[in-house]
């Protein structure tokens, strides 16, 4: 059969066995020869879907991954900056895009070695594995021979928590059948995060590719004598916002609120916007609640919108509060989204200010926040009560 086109779907998940599939051989013999290139670039667009019952949020990024004689190197890109994560062939480390930290991913002695995304397959079960369709794909405009593979994944779920969405993780990939390379892969998965059932749905398509050159050394290996390893990245504040963004576009944010309702940055241009970064149990939080209440209904027809983000708080206690303590503007759950780092903050509340053209302005954060915030929304041309 002669594919065009090969179509990315799901299969059912179906359960573990121990014996591998004629699928699992092929895939073993495919990676043995993507490990016999001396070197390999690739580029993909990576699409990421989460799905409540509630809400859907969608983004894209670039993921970048090199590989050669063993050792990988991973970038994920976005508007707010890269996430990277090394294997020098013993070491798994991860770090930020100019940051001087490191963390060591922990690895158990029995692990095989790790491999990149897209090319892990977690909770695989081989023994499951088809192979689904074989013929001529595209790769980047050029022909190739080409087999997909439908496999299972293990469950993500906690045995009886409530489940809004059809039993199925699975992940299609499509290879090249000559080299092994990945043409593109879709991972769906059922997740339950404690408290919330959700789907994640994440595409691969190979957009750029480079074979046959081993790889450049540096590349492959972080310069740790330079940087400190710490257990885990530390959480951006305001004032290493101001010092990377001030005067340049603030970072993307593409989010859902928790009326269901999408917003971006991009939504909001011509207006000064106001992000609240807040939890229910800060008091000063609270206290601030009703000036910036009274701030949204006198400007958000004109000059400001505000919009607060409720963080690593679950829905039931969040309308529980807002029950009691209501606010006009849209509220936006961490818990229900994902948020780009410089947004992953741990002061509260924080402010993050950005101007009508879309750049940062500021970023003030802790209980005598409001006071700082009123001097950068004046600066901005509102008229704040002193």
């Amino acid at each position: 059969m002669i594919v065009r086109c090969i179509a990315l779907s799901a299969v059912s998940a179906l359960a573990y066995a121990a014996t591998p599939s004629p699928a699992a051989a092929l895939w073993n013999q495919l990676s043995q020869k993507r490990d016999a290139l001396p070197g390999l670039h690739q580029e993909f667009e990576f699409s990421q879907t989460f799905r409540t019952a509630q809400a859907e949020q969608a983004s894209k990024r670039t993921l970048i991954v090199d590989v050669s004689q063993g050792a990988w190197r991973e970038q994920t890109i976005s508007g707010s900056g890269a996430y990277i994560r090394v294997f020098n062939g013993h070491d798994l480390l991860a770090t930020e895009d100019g940051s001087d930290e490191f963390v060591r991913i922990k690895r158990k002695a029995k692990d095989e070695a790790p491999l990149p995304a897209p090319y892990a397959l977690p909770n695989a079960d081989w023994s499951k594995a088809k192979e689904a369709d074989r013929g001529v794909c595209k790769v980047l405009g050029t022909d190739h021979n080409c087999v997909v593979i439908d496999v299972p994944l293990g469950q993500r779920i906690v045995p009886g928590a409530p489940n809004t969405f059809p039993a199925m993780s699975t992940e299609r990939v499509v290879a090249d059948i000559e080299t092994g390379v990945l043409v593109s892969a879709r991972i769906v998965e059922q997740r339950y995060d404690g408290s919330t059932s959700y789907q994640s749905d994440r595409t691969y398509v190979l957009k750029r590719l480079t074979s046959g050159t081993i790889a450049d050394a540096t590349l492959l290996s972080l310069p740790t004598d330079n940087m400190h390893e710490v257990k885990e990245l530390s959480r951006w504040s305001a004032a290493r916002m101001k010092r990377q963004f001030s005067g340049k576009p603030a970072p993307e944010l593409n989010v859902t609120d928790i009326t269901g309702k999408p917003l971006s940055l991009a939504d909001f241009h011509g207006k000064t916007v106001l992000l609240d970064f807040w939890t229910t149990w800060c008091p000063p939080c609270r206290a601030d609640a009703p000036a910036l209440d009274k701030l949204y209904k006198k400007y958000s027809d004109r000059d400001l919108m505000i919009v607060g983000i409720s963080v690593s708080e679950d829905r039931p206690v969040v309308e529980k509060f807002l029950k009691e303590h209501p606010h006009s503007f849209p509220i936006v759950l961490t818990t229900e989204n994902e948020m780009p780092r410089p947004y992953e903050v741990g002061a509260f509340p924080t402010y993050i200010v950005i101007e009508k053209d879309g750049t940062f302005s500021s970023a003030v954060e802790g209980d005598q926040g409001f006071s700082e915030l009123k001097k950068v929304l004046r600066k901005a041309g509102l008229d704040v009560d002193q």
